[in-house]
């Protein structure tokens, strides 16, 4: 007479029938995703802490999602950088004679192919008493720098971001003219006096011993002794900053006026190329 409870005859029953059961084999491709997404920490979890090892599972929808989006990100990131760059700055003509200074090297005016070569946005430029050039980046904007000049060379805005560059002007007189691919850009020009701040125009920017002017013949520009003190100077006027605090807008005198349309006339019709 076997006395042990029923109940635990019946586990040992369903024991051996387990036992009893033929072995199934794992299938190959089951077991290798998923010794892999283990690996890889790629199993997804439900609320109740189980693991969604299935073909569909969100997780593995997800990856799949970003390995190919990422390349084509890349892809789109290394196109806009590449593209993006405006035309580059370079001599259009020429005047007078003697030499330019680029950085700490003297090249003659002569020597287009090597200003052009090393013309570079942020080193000094330097002209000599009777030297002057023109500089262009096509269909974008135009400078005459005139002789006895001393600024950094500018940088030339993007086609899509980075479309405010800047430069100093020390001494001398540049005249500038923008295009029709300037619109949305700015160009910002640091003197020993002040600020100017350029989105489209055709004026004259000088600085000597006695202050700076700016002289404005189309659009409107900002120019003030600092960011706070911007104001817009119209058509036909100047702004002048001097040395002994004389800020004022006034008309602009003929002599300027003449040498900016002299510029115009002279290569203006590039922009229009």
């Amino acid at each position: 007479m076997n006395d042990r409870p029923k109940d635990h005859m019946d586990d040992e029953s369903i024991a051996r029938g387990i036992r009893g059961l033929p072995d199934v084999a794992a299938d190959t491709a089951f077991r290798s995703r998923l010794r892999s997404e283990f690996v890889s920490g790629a199993m997804a979890e439900d609320d109740s802490g189980r693991v969604d090892v299935s073909p569909e599972s969100p997780r593995r929808r997800g990856g799949r999602r970003w390995l190919w989006l990422a390349p084509v990100a890349a892809a789109a990131a290394i196109t806009l950088m590449v593209m993006n760059p405006g035309p580059r700055l370079r001599v259009l003509e020429t005047a007078g004679d003697g030499y330019v200074r680029l950085g700490e090297t003297p090249v003659q005016l002569s020597d287009l192919t090597r200003i052009n070569d090393d013309l570079a946005a942020g080193m000094e430029l330097v002209t000599a008493p009777n030297a002057a050039l023109d500089l262009i980046a096509d269909g974008v904007v135009l400078y005459e720098i005139t002789p006895g000049t001393r600024m950094t060379v500018p940088g030339t805005p993007g086609r899509w971001f980075g479309r405010e560059v800047e430069f100093t002007l020390t001494s001398g007189e540049v005249r500038m003219k923008t295009g029709p691919q300037y619109a949305g850009s700015t160009v910002r020009v640091q003197t020993p006096d002040g600020l100017v701040v350029v989105t489209g125009t055709l004026l004259s920017i000088q600085t000597d011993a006695g202050g700076t002017c700016v002289c404005v013949l189309e659009g409107t520009v900002r120019v003030g002794v600092d960011e706070a003190d911007l104001e817009p100077v119209p058509p036909g006027q100047r702004k002048i900053m001097l040395k002994d605090g004389t800020v004022e807008i006034i008309p602009v005198k003929p002599m300027h006026r003449d040498g900016v349309l002299d510029f115009d006339e002279r290569v203006g019709h590039n922009m229009d190329e």
